[in-house]
Parts: structure tokens; C-alpha cells; sequence
């Protein structure tokens, strides 16, 4: 993989840009960043350069807005807050070179995993991820989204401050509120009912953002459980069930489809709604050849179920603190 970073001489935000890219990038020695300099108006136009810094990846701009024109201004970008800024966020970052190494080859279950939310949990400080930590319980207890309140009594009794806090995990692709305030998003959990409702034994039942986060609730919770869901292409019903370590799947046919378009942004946008139970393979191929805006696989179970505790599995494992020898 090729980064390349365009900026105009003495630009601000180069170093932020470096920055974040160096955290993504930490322990990795088989990428090259490289940074050229844009002197004028000219070499904007001949470069592509929409505003400054701009980051190619393998020679495209995965932030790219349609419609911008070659420019040597500030650029600016939008976070996953809504927050105008100079720079994409780690976040941001992280899922885009996650992308670009899984468009080589299809789609690599490690370059999912690399960009999956227990990747991301796992760089948090331990006060953030035991918050973090606190809201999967809670969707757990309860079965239902905590609200801003809670989060931030939660965060306070963290010795966190609490809209800083709530800001670092929207920030991560963690934990999303919608408009009232409440928990829309805290994957594998939806705050709100989708077409993935998971009923724990023992406990209530829960909402999950989509088929592979419905496989991981019961492996996070390490508790029975039953999901039900629907193919998407022929509305037939589908169930799955966790028993005692094992899987029941009804249809026995039922494959999951992981796909995810090209664009950088929250999981919930970019993938979410493209990974599916679907009765058989043929149907799920079918979905993935309509879409060419996707780059995605079909999965059988085991593989299905392997991805799922790989990503979701260790997130309620107990927080460490720096320092511990953990």
C-alpha cells in the first residue's frame, strides 16, 4: 500500500495529518508514506489536489466530495461527530487503509478484524474502554439504549470528563447518539430495532446492527441465545441459535454476506446495512454482483461465526491499566 500526502508549503495541518497516520500505522513496516509538496494553483490542477493536506491511497483520494475543484486552500473534513476539522480522524483513517488493503484481494477477514470494533475498543485508554465497556453491559442488563445521562454519570464516576468521553468514543466508531441523546449505535448493539433481533436465555432480548454483530452478542455474553432475522432479497425467515457452544441454523443452507462500499465514515453507514443472513449462497452472491459499489465475500457458518468472535468476543474482557503487566 502507496500514502501519498499533497499539501501546499508551510500547511498547517500536514502534522496533525502525519500524526494520526503514524498512530494507524504503529508497528507496520510494509506501507510507504510518502509527501510531496503543491507550490501553486498549476500543480493543484495537475496533481488533483482539492484543498490541503489531501491523502491518496494507492494513488486515490478516499475522502474525495464529488463535485470539489483543484485548489490550495484549507482543506476541510467532516468527523465522525459532525465536526468540521483539517485532518481525518484516526478513525477515519483506520477504516479507509482497512479498506484499501482489503480491495486487493476482495475482502481479508484479517483486514475486517483489523478495522473491527474490537480493534478499536482495544486502543482506548483503560478509563475509556471501561466506559466503553459499561455501555455493552448495559444493553445487556436492560435491553435497551442508555441515554446521555447515564453516560455521563457513568464517565464521571470513571474520573472521565463525561462529553469528552462521549465525544472519543463517537470519535472511535464506538458509540453513536441519535438527536434525543440516546445510544443509536454501540456495535454489535442497535439502539433502536433492526432486522437482527438476538433473545439471550436467561435475559432480554436485543437489537443488533447487523448479521455478523448478532453472531457476536452471544459469544460477547457467553450466554445461549436465539436470532432471528430475514434474507433480505426474498423476505424468508431465518434463525439461528446458540446452544452450549454450538450453532443450529435454519435454513441449513444460511450463509452471511460481509460487504462494505468505498467510502470513509461510521460502520453503521459504510457496512451495516450491506451484512446479511441470507438462506443460501446463490442469493447472497446475487445481492454482491448488484451491487458493484461493494467489495465483499460470502461466508459459511463457521467461518461466520469465527469472524464474529474474533471482532466482538474479548470486548467485555477486563480493562488494563497501563502499567499493570497485563
Amino acid at each position: 500500500m502507496r500514502l501519498q500526502i499533497l499539501h501546499v508549503p508551510d500547511c498547517p495541518n500536514v502534522a496533525v495529518l502525519a500524526a494520526r497516520l503514524d498512530e494507524v500505522l504503529a508497528g507496520r513496516d510494509d506501507v510507504e508514506v510518502e509527501r510531496r509538496v503543491v507550490a501553486d494553483q498549476d500543480e493543484a490542477v495537475a496533481a488533483g489536489m482539492t484543498g490541503s493536506p489531501m491523502l491518496l491511497v494507492d494513488g486515490t483520494d478516499p475522502f474525495a466530495v464529488s463535485g470539489s475543484s483543484a485548489s490550495v486552500s484549507c482543506r476541510l473534513y467532516v468527523d465522525e461527530t459532525g465536526a468540521a476539522t483539517g485532518s481525518p480522524s484516526v478513525a477515519q483513517l483506520r477504516t479507509v487503509l482497512a479498506r484499501a488493503a482489503n480491495a486487493g484481494d476482495g475482502l481479508t477477514l484479517a483486514g475486517w478484524r483489523a478495522a473491527g470494533t474490537g480493534s478499536r475498543q482495544a486502543a482506548l485508554s483503560f478509563a475509556l474502554r471501561s466506559l466503553h465497556q459499561a455501555v455493552l453491559r448495559h444493553f445487556l442488563s436492560e435491553g435497551q439504549a442508555p441515554d446521555r445521562a447515564w453516560l455521563q454519570e457513568q464517565a464521571r464516576g470513571l474520573g472521565l470528563d463525561a462529553d469528552t468521553a462521549i465525544g472519543q468514543l463517537t470519535g472511535a466508531d464506538l458509540v453513536h447518539l441519535d438527536g434525543r441523546g440516546v445510544v443509536s449505535v454501540a456495535y454489535p448493539f442497535s439502539g433502536v430495532p433492526s432486522g437482527h433481533r438476538v433473545q439471550l436465555a436467561g435475559g432480554p432480548a436485543v437489537w443488533a446492527m447487523c448479521a455478523i454483530d448478532a453472531l457476536g452478542i452471544p459469544q460477547i455474553a457467553d450466554r445461549d441465545a436465539t436470532i432471528t432475522a430475514a434474507d433480505p432479497s426474498s423476505c424468508d425467515p431465518i434463525q439461528v441459535e446458540a446452544l452450549a457452544g454450538g450453532w443450529r441454523w435454519a435454513p441449513a443452507a444460511t450463509v452471511v454476506l460481509i460487504a462494505q462500499t468505498g467510502a470513509g465514515g461510521p460502520s453503521a453507514e459504510c457496512t451495516c446495512g450491506h451484512v446479511n443472513f441470507y438462506t443460501n449462497a446463490q442469493r447472497a452472491r446475487a445481492y454482491l454482483d448488484g451491487h458493484p459499489d461493494l467489495t465483499g465475500r460470502v461466508l459459511d457458518q463457521a467461518t461466520a461465526v469465527e469472524l464474529a468472535g474474533g471482532v466482538f468476543g474479548g470486548l467485555l474482557r477486563a480493562a488494563t491499566a497501563v502499567g499493570s503487566g497485563a
